[in-house]
């Protein structure tokens, strides 16, 4: 909250603290560039991007289960999971890394101290999932509860039964 406090007003003091060495310890001018609203690609190619990095808006923060089911099915697509799984799974793995009860504890505390409000925090956290989205840079619609259908839509990565074995991908 604090970092994305009143337009981000804090970020050059968040840059100061993780620039420091018990932290990330990168420069300062690298972890600006990204914190600070303006990311610059390349050399010369500077762009206002003041979402780039979004700690607590949009709730950012929030742990839904959708967020790490699709970084799961990255690391499927991409290899890091070897094996085909079942949609159950996906879930089963997100629920126990993703705790939205501990996060909305913490939320009810800092309410009840008068630090935030009801409405700073999502009300459909239920469920745990966001709504699919097709949003992705990709237009490839996602939703949370159907992994497996959301992969196979992919021309390239990991498909079906495929395994990895001794560093290349077999039947």
């Amino acid at each position: 909250m604090w970092l994305d406090a009143e337009g981000n007003k804090n970020r050059n003091e968040g840059v100061e603290m993780l620039s420091q060495k018990q932290y990330v310890g990168a420069d300062y001018a690298v972890i600006a560039n990204s914190m600070n609203g303006t990311f610059e690609y390349e050399k010369g190619d500077k762009r206002d991007l003041p979402d780039f990095n979004v700690f607590f808006r949009h709730n950012g923060s929030y742990p839904y289960y959708s967020d790490a089911v699709w970084f799961l099915t990255q690391m499927r697509r991409w290899g890091m999971i070897n094996e085909e799984k079942p949609d159950s799974w996906y879930r089963d793995i997100a629920k126990k890394v993703y705790l939205p009860d501990v996060y909305m504890a913490a939320a009810k505390a800092l309410i009840a101290e008068g630090k935030a409000k009801a409405s700073d925090f999502p009300a459909d956290s239920e469920s745990g999932f966001k709504a699919p989205s097709s949003d992705f840079i990709d237009g490839i619609a996602f939703d949370g509860t159907k992994p497996n259908d959301y992969l196979s839509k992919f021309s390239i990565g990991l498909k079906g039964k495929q395994k990895v074995a001794s560093g290349k991908i077999v039947d």
